[in-house]
């Protein structure tokens, strides 16, 4: 998604004063094995510690959008990096541990340094639309070895002569990293396909009203 848009991303870790540094270097590898060179920054709004690093890797004059589950402290983040309580934010419930929405709408906010910040409501899901160009990007190794497929249009799902598979087999390509590939592909080509069935659907009923209206007209000319 983010090499389809273009987009230069970085991962924030929220609350990690709940965790030990040994934890925190355990996720950041993990993380970083997924997109190598991904740039991870643990910080805490409550202890304060990682907003120095955050705030030096915003530069002025571009635009950062954080996006997130309810809860997990973007609204917070923002207050701390304006240095006030502007923004209105709510404690997690605990009865469910879930965060509350407070933020309703996006809002963009101009820091000190000049760079730009989009808040925007928490997000229950985060899915991929038509990014061919991004997964092949994103799985480039994946990209390369499908160039060896006896299939032109092999799918990498277990046709004979897949270099891909065989390179899985072999321990060339990390089973975990082929079947995110393979997720990332389907969800994409199911998000596509459902947007198309919507708009040949809304085409439909378009037709359908014009046709209703069409016929009222004459009826009423009559």
């Amino acid at each position: 998604m983010v090499n389809e848009g273009k987009i230069q991303p970085i991962v924030l870790l929220s609350k990690s004063d709940l965790l030990d540094s040994e934890d925190i270097t355990n996720i950041i590898d993990d993380i970083q094995k997924i997109m190598p060179g991904l740039q991870v920054v643990p910080f805490s709004n409550e202890k304060e510690f990682g907003l120095v690093s955050l705030k030096g890797i915003m530069e002025s004059g571009l635009t950062y959008c954080l996006v997130g589950s309810s809860g997990v402290g973007k609204t917070t983040l923002i207050n701390n990096l304006i240095g006030e309580p502007i923004y209105k934010t709510k404690t997690v419930s605990k009865k469910e541990s879930k965060g509350r929405h407070v933020t309703t709408h996006r809002q963009l906010i101009r820091l000190d340094s000049g760079a730009m910040i989009v808040d925007t409501p928490g997000m229950r899901e985060l899915g991929n639309f038509s990014v061919a160009t991004g997964l092949d990007e994103t799985f480039s190794e994946i990209t390369i070895l499908s160039k060896e497929c006896h299939f032109s249009d092999c799918t990498h799902a277990g046709e004979k002569g897949c270099a891909v598979l065989d390179a899985v087999e072999k321990g060339q390509l990390s089973a975990e990293r082929y079947q995110n590939y393979l997720k990332m592909t389907k969800e994409s080509n199911y998000n596509e396909m459902s947007y198309l069935e919507k708009r040949k659907k809304d085409k439909q009923f378009g037709k359908l009203i014009k046709t209703v209206m069409k016929h009222k007209n004459i009826q009423n000319s009559t």
